[in-house]
């Protein structure tokens, strides 16, 4: 068997709370809100789009809020919505539209060629005064050039003139915020993601690698460092539906499931301690939906080791990889298995987050897999 048309399985939707505890997502967006003028409206609508909400240099800056309201995004209006939805990495061209604003700005207080000669952002050909013209109305052929997990080459034709600029594909630079930082934020807003209702999904398998053992199907997800670390779904024939494997008679298939959806008939409480910058750590009273649901507006892909089982504790490790930013978020977990049994037991995990893989060897990408693994009859 192939390829799967449709599987139909219950996702936890996950909404969060109106109210918002700082109205920027990173510091550095504060900063550059105070510079152009832009005051605090409260509260922020949500997912939203914010045009023209004040210039620079005669140029109109706009604004992005995520789902919890926070100011996500500020920068030029360079580029439309047709050409940002072609491409799987909207923070790329925010990167864009923000840094050419920072560096007008003055923000770190550098001259532009220094900043950039230290954020390792190069111009290839043409110039910023260039790419600075560019409006969302303008006629243009953009391609971007990716070197997996090291760096991206955006070109832009228009008007005559090309523009090519290399980007180191670094998080922290890309995000604009540091590592520090970062684990802030994470503490800040897992704990506000909330799940509340159980609603039905279709998703499209019809490209999916599927193959039968012990009695299930596999939709191949892929595989990340070894063969051992696996996006791997396990599914059962229903009637007239095909739904995920989720029965204490196959532990491993059902907590990888779990582990790699977030899907469970309740939310699943976890303690995860958060190890940070410094050898220093920092406990969170979340649930395992709320950290996958953090990962996913990431875009993050999942993907579940199991390490081993004993005395009913299923230990394993989850990455949330982003291919497109160079980083993982890591989670180690021990899970009761009891939990199968709709006993209401915490996870224990050790979450590790935002951890960068520019420096990491290819080899470790190119791991041969082994389908017949935890094969459960």
């Amino acid at each position: 068997m192939n390829s799967l048309r449709k599987i139909v399985i219950a996702l936890w939707v996950m909404v969060v709370p109106s109210s918002a505890t700082t109205p920027f997502h990173t510091s550095l967006l504060e900063r550059i809100a105070a510079k152009v003028g832009i005051t605090h409206i409260e509260p922020w609508p949500t997912n939203a789009d914010i045009d023209s909400v004040t210039t620079v240099r005669g140029k109109s800056i706009h604004m992005r809020t995520n789902s919890l309201g926070e100011v996500s995004h500020i920068g030029y209006h360079l580029f439309n919505k047709t050409l940002t939805d072609q491409y799987q990495n909207p923070f790329l061209f925010e990167f864009v539209e923000r840094y050419l604003l920072e560096l007008d700005l003055g923000i770190d207080e550098r001259a532009k060629d220094k900043r950039m000669a230290v954020d390792q952002v190069t111009l290839v050909s043409g110039s910023i005064d260039l790419l600075r013209e560019l409006t969302p109305q303008t006629d243009l052929s953009f391609s971007v050039e990716e070197i997996k997990r090291k760096l991206f080459r955006l070109k832009w034709a228009f008007g005559g003139h090309e523009v090519c600029m290399t980007i180191p594909a670094d998080c922290q630079l890309i995000f604009g915020a540091n590592a520090i930082e970062l684990e802030n934020i994470v503490k800040r807003n897992i704990p506000r993601l909330t799940s509340l209702t159980v609603d039905e999904v279709v998703q499209d398998w019809t490209h999916a690698d599927v193959t039968r053992s012990g009695g299930s199907l596999i939709v191949s997800g892929g595989i990340y460092m070894s063969d051992k670390i696996r996006g791997d779904l396990y599914l059962t024939e229903g009637d007239d539906r095909l739904e995920l494997v989720c029965t204490p008679k196959r532990p491993v298939r059902s907590v990888s499931n779990i582990m790699l959806t977030g899907i469970f008939q309740n939310d699943l409480p976890m303690q995860m301690a958060l190890n940070e910058y410094g050898n220093r750590t920092d406990t969170l009273n979340v649930t395992l939906q709320q950290f996958i649901t953090y990962c996913r507006a990431e875009r993050c892909k999942f993907y579940f080791g199991v390490k081993g089982m004993k005395d009913g504790i299923l230990s394993g490790t989850l990455f949330a990889f982003n291919e497109n930013l160079a980083y993982t978020h890591m989670l180690a977990v021990e899970f009761p298995l009891d939990i199968l049994k709709g006993e209401p037991l915490a996870i224990r995990s050790t979450a590790y987050v935002y951890i960068p893989l520019r420096h990491v060897e290819d080899k470790f990408f190119k791991q041969e897999y082994n389908p017949e693994l935890y094969d459960e009859n």
